[in-house]
């Protein structure tokens, strides 16, 4: 009774995940349709160019000194990795030595084959039944037989050395190389750890520059304020030039003269008490 059911709901899961992989499958054919339609349009270059300006400003949010320390760790890293680099070279020299003891090998037996080769052909070229070669007799028929089946191995021998002697002279080429770099590769990263110290310097100068241009007041707003207390002042000051003159009006022209005689005492009193008393007629200042 319940597997009828289950029959059912098994179908209907299965023809949903089928479903939804059509569509997810068409939705990615979508995208990358409309990323190869969208690239090569007008818009297309507008994204690129946003990525591109998007990249540069990422970049240029580091701060230098954060860029030194870090080309500085990379130029650690570097260093560490000298063992690798002198395990490689190792590795090319034992393969170099391995091949050229091997080439020299060869080239020796492919001469004593050569020389045997000769001696046979010698020693076969009388029209004779028996044939002296290394000091036994063989049948002429015999020896010419071996004299094939020595060549056709002295030729694939050949090609081989050959082809050892072309390998052994790339090796060597290779290995000369990497052993000039080996002996630079000290030289190479004092010349870089000298730049970054040089980098460095100049970045602290021109910071401590910039800081010495921040430091300098800007004193545009203290002669405004300046002006302003000027202005002030002359309004006050016209304010007791008016009061002088309308006192002068109510008092008349005998009082004022009075009040400007005082006035002048005070002055000269404050003269003579901070310069000394004025000297006397007749007198001559020595």
């Amino acid at each position: 009774m319940i597997v009828g059911p289950l029959r059912k709901v098994r179908e209907n899961v299965g023809k949903g995940f089928r479903i939804m992989c059509k569509k997810l499958l068409i939705a990615a054919l979508a995208v990358v349709i409309g990323v190869g339609v969208v690239s090569g349009t007008r818009l297309g270059s507008h994204f690129r160019l946003w990525w591109t300006q998007s990249s540069t400003w990422a970049k240029n949010q580091v701060p230098p000194e954060t860029e030194v320390e870090r080309l500085r760790m990379e130029l650690a890293r570097l260093g560490q990795l000298d063992d690798r680099y002198y395990d490689q070279v190792a590795r090319q020299q034992r393969e170099v030595r391995k091949l050229r003891d091997k080439v020299t090998k060869d080239q020796a037996s492919l001469a004593k084959l050569e020389g045997e080769i000769k001696a046979m052909r010698l020693a076969s070229a009388e029209e004779r039944e028996l044939v002296s070669f290394n000091g036994r007799e063989y049948r002429r028929v015999e020896v010419q037989e071996q004299i094939r089946e020595d060549a056709q191995r002295f030729f694939a021998d050949e090609a081989a050395v050959k082809a050892d002697e072309a390998h052994l002279k790339e090796l060597e080429k290779t290995l000369s190389i990497n052993q000039g770099k080996l002996k630079d590769l000290d030289l190479v990263r004092k010349n870089f750890s000298v730049k970054l110290r040089t980098l460095e310097k100049e970045l602290a100068q021109e910071r401590r520059l910039q800081t010495q241009n921040n430091m300098v007041l800007d004193d545009s707003q203290y002669s405004r304020l300046n002006k302003e207390i000027e202005e002030l002042e002359n309004r006050i000051e016209d304010m007791k030039t008016k009061r002088e003159l309308r006192g002068q009006s109510t008092r008349g022209p005998v009082r004022a003269q009075m009040e400007a005689q005082e006035q002048l005492k005070k002055q000269e009193k404050q003269i003579e008490e901070r310069f000394g008393p004025a000297p006397l007629k007749g007198s001559v200042s020595r």
